[in-house]
């Protein structure tokens, strides 16, 4: 489901508690939620269609919000203009600052029954089958695991 909303292979979400957004999401016009579950619904913005949100009732203190919706200079920076070159390539522009690598890098991986061989199953870090409650943690890739008799 992760895979269908993000449009992607490799989506990827941030925990922050519901308290620390302001203004409260639910106060834009244009962000609207629909269920995508029996206790889970999604957030997305009724103007251009963007996925952006993932809650689960579960634990309504939690909201996870779509890495790829932050904006440009929190992923990757400000464009610092005084310092750009041009070259047979086109111009470039470097950037300071961002926090991609930070927000990017994942702790943990979940619905590692779900991997892509050669895509998505070589990630480092703590894996679990399916989510975080549905057994124990393990490391390395799924079809590396020995069945058990």
């Amino acid at each position: 489901m992760c895979r269908k909303h993000s449009g992607s292979l490799l989506p990827q979400n941030i925990s922050f508690p519901v308290a620390h957004l302001t203004p409260n999401l639910a106060s834009f016009p244009t962000y609207k939620t629909y269920s995508s579950g029996p206790t889970t619904s999604r957030g997305f913005c009724s103007t251009c269609g963007s996925p952006l949100t993932f809650n689960d009732d579960k634990n309504r203190d939690l909201i996870e919000i779509n890495i790829g919706s932050f904006d440009e200079e929190v992923l990757i920076g400000e464009k610092v203009e005084e310092d750009a070159w041009e070259d047979e390539y086109g111009r470039h522009v470097p950037r300071k600052g961002g926090w991609g690598y930070e927000l990017g890098f994942p702790k943990y991986h979940i619905f590692a029954e779900n991997e892509v061989k050669g895509v998505t199953d070589g990630f480092e870090g703590t894996k679990w089958l399916t989510d975080r409650e549905g057994g124990t943690s393990f490391r390395g890739k799924v079809s590396g695991m020995k069945r058990g008799v």
